[in-house]
This record gives C-alpha cells, structure tokens and sequence, in this order.
C-alpha cells in the first residue's frame, strides 16, 4: 500500500474506533429490514453466499443470515467487531461467519454471490475506492454476481452544509448526548460529518472527544468515470426503488437526488 493511500486512511480505524464506544449495536430497526428488501428485489429470494464489507456491529449480516444466506461480514473495528462474533454464535437459518480485518488487506474465501457495501463507500481517495472496486471485481464475485453500493450523493450534503444540532440519548445503546455538525467541501466534493459528545454536568460539547468522518461523493456520473478501468461495470442505479436514468433529457429539477443522500449502485463484472 502506498504512503497516499496510507495518509488518506489514517483516521478511519481511529473514528470507528471511538465510534463504536460511543454508540453500540442498535438492534434490527426497520431502516436495516430495508437491506434485505433491496437484496431480494436485485437477486431474488434464492440462497446466496454474501460478502458485507464494513459491516459494523453486524445487526444487517445476522438478519441476512436469518434469511437463509451464507454470509462473510468483515469489520475492522476492534470495538464493533466482536458484536459480530457474538452474532455469529447464535442459530440461524443460515450462517455468519466474522471477520476482523481491513478489507484492503484482507484474504477472503470467495468468490461471492453477491457483495454488499452499506453506507461506507467514499472513505479516502479516488485511488482508494478503485483499489476497493478492483478487489470485488478480481477476487470476491462470482463470474455472474453483483454488488450492492451505496454512494453518497453530493447535492443533500451540498444544501446540508453548516448544519448544527444536539440528539439525546434516543437510543439505550447510545452512551453519550451528542452535537452533530455537517460540512462540505465543494473542491474535494467531501462532507465532514462531526459528532461531539454533550457533557452532562456542563450542558457543553467536549471538544476533546469530537470524531470527525470524511467521506468522497460521487454524483452519477462521477461513479461511471471512477468504476472505468476497475473490472467493474454499472448495470442501475436507484433511490428507494426509483431508477436514476442516465439518458433522459428531460429536466432534473424534481430528481430524487437533491433529497438523498446516496443512492444504490449494482455492478456486475465486465
């Protein structure tokens, strides 16, 4: 791994870290029951072998277990990765296998169905997400498989921008009141997202404790240049089940796009 790709990844292990301290497993809310739907709406219902990169505490890997598939999540968070282990103990319908490792690193058994990417996608550099492309396409999917991509979309964070509030403790796994704070870039097309825990004696934000996430966004036609070259191909894309359509030259002003703040990728291998 290069010294760039290095330096533009120092701080995620760090902020995931501290994340997972912060806040812990949530449980299955509906916004995760979501997951399964789209897996069944691109793929169908039949057994598959899954491969989850980033995949947390684990709570979306269990539930597609519980559904019958043969599921790998990878989490490189020493403070969520054992929630998975945990998950992986219990009886399912079908299996869940733990890994704590960097998927940029790490030697998989695959190939895969299907490989799913939730909410993470954008950490580091172009070269970064690539390198990541490369890695799905050359050695985890199967000759006829997919992967499942969510992609920031830049045009939410855009009108987000500056955006400041405080969230109690509305969930038990949630350790601390926090203020959350969002920027963006418009020069890297980056959004910063900050979380600073509140102190309860003070009523203020410990500085000190703040964790900051930094993820790339990708408008539609950025992601077709980026998958260019990487083995990879898009075959859609979507908001919630409405399909973003490349070639219509009818006006934009009412996309779905400026409300969302990503969209789902499938690609296919060249």
């Amino acid at each position: 791994m290069s010294n760039e790709a290095v330096d533009s990844l120092s701080w995620v292990k760090p902020y995931y870290t501290r994340a997972g301290e912060y806040w812990g497993p949530t449980g299955i809310e509906p916004r995760l029951e979501q997951r399964l739907k789209i897996l069944e709406a691109h793929c169908g219902s039949e057994t598959l072998t899954l491969l989850e990169l980033g995949a947390g505490t684990g709570e979306v890997s269990a539930l597609m277990a519980d559904a019958g598939h043969d599921v790998t999540a990878v989490e490189f968070s020493p403070t969520r990765a054992p929630h998975i282990r945990e998950l992986a103990k219990q009886p399912r319908l079908g299996s869940l296998y733990a890994v704590e490792a960097d998927f940029y690193e790490v030697s998989l058994r695959g190939p895969f169905d299907v490989v799913c990417y939730w909410d993470g996608f954008g950490i580091g550099t172009d070269s970064d997400q690539r390198r990541l492309l490369s890695r799905i396409a050359r050695e985890w999917l199967k000759t006829d498989g997919c992967a499942l991509i969510d992609v920031f979309s830049p045009y939410r964070w855009v009108l987000e921008t500056g955006t400041e509030w405080r969230l109690e403790r509305n969930h038990p796994s949630h350790r601390y009141r926090q203020r959350r704070r969002f920027e963006f870039d418009p020069v890297t097309e980056t959004f910063v997202d900050e979380w600073c825990p509140i102190d309860d004696s003070t009523d203020e934000c410990d500085e000190s404790m703040a964790i900051r996430q930094q993820i790339r966004c990708y408008s539609p036609a950025d992601l077709q240049l980026l998958v260019e070259g990487t083995g990879l191909k898009i075959v859609s894309m979507d908001i919630e089940g409405e399909s973003i359509d490349m070639q219509s030259r009818e006006s934009r002003s009412t996309s779905a796009l400026w409300k969302a703040w990503s969209y789902l990728a499938k690609l296919v291998r060249e």
